[in-house]
């Protein structure tokens, strides 16, 4: 693949080495380090287009990343070099689509994600309507072929389940649960052997709530299918769904 068809403005490239600090025991990327590349390069376009954070504070209004779903064909390993690409894709409704691609260095396709965001008023905590947004030359071209994907709760027996409260280190700058720290959490919840055997090949995330400082949380796991499970967290006072995960897994 020519990576130089992916021009700005309509594209966002970054090049970069995978660090010894954003893999497993196996050298693999984990998706905590994936998801954090995705958030901040979606960052730095939005901010290049004039639409980041800073200018939606401007507004009275700022981003929210509501859906995610991520394919991976291959995870990279330490000291990989990969380029990642993301490019807003369109609006669904209240949604704003921005996708992304994962390349090695000889052009082959790794990872593909797309997401789905929003953007609330900080008066009302309410989603702003999309037209701003709309009239934005998008690029004819999905990562997926579709939207990131709506994760069902749960009602069977849970195979995994802990309680534990928020802490210091899982808030960001906005003073809520910091998004990857979901991730964290239901990666955790798997075993060293798990991950001696499989490595995560299908990543869902819907985020539907805030985690907040002082919260109590409970993270709950289960089997869907083979090779694939839904994980619930939930606010552990009130029982409203915070986050739902699910993870696909392939053998090693």
């Amino acid at each position: 693949m020519d990576l130089d068809a992916f021009r700005f403005p309509q594209f966002h490239r970054h090049t970069l080495k995978i660090h010894s600090y954003e893999v497993d025991f196996n050298q693999r990327l984990t998706v905590t380090a994936l998801f954090n590349y995705l958030q901040e390069i979606a960052w730095e376009h939005a901010h290049l287009l004039e639409y980041g954070w800073k200018h939606l504070m401007e507004k009275g209004w700022f981003w929210v990343l509501s859906r995610v779903q991520v394919e991976a064909f291959r995870l990279p390993r330490w000291t990989e070099d990969v380029t990642l690409i993301t490019w807003p894709r369109g609006v669904d409704g209240v949604f704003a689509l921005r996708d992304f691609e994962v390349y090695d260095n000889q052009g082959n396709k790794i990872i593909a994600a797309t997401s789905s965001w929003l953007v609330l008023s900080i008066k009302t905590h309410r989603p702003v309507r999309s037209d701003w947004y709309s009239d934005f030359n998008f690029a004819n071209r999905s990562a997926l072929g579709h939207n990131a994907s709506r994760l069902i709760e749960q009602v069977s027996n849970s195979e995994f389940s802990e309680r534990f409260d928020v802490r210091i280190g899982d808030i960001d700058m906005n003073q809520h649960v910091n998004n990857v720290r979901y991730i964290d959490w239901a990666y955790n919840t798997y075993s060293i052997e798990h991950f001696r055997n499989f490595h995560p090949s299908r990543v869902i995330v819907n985020f539907n709530a805030e985690g907040k400082p002082n919260d109590s949380v409970t993270v709950s796991r289960f089997k869907t299918a083979d090779n694939e499970s839904v994980i619930e967290i939930n606010n552990a006072e009130t029982e409203n769904n915070l986050c739902r995960l699910l993870f696909g897994w392939e053998k090693n």
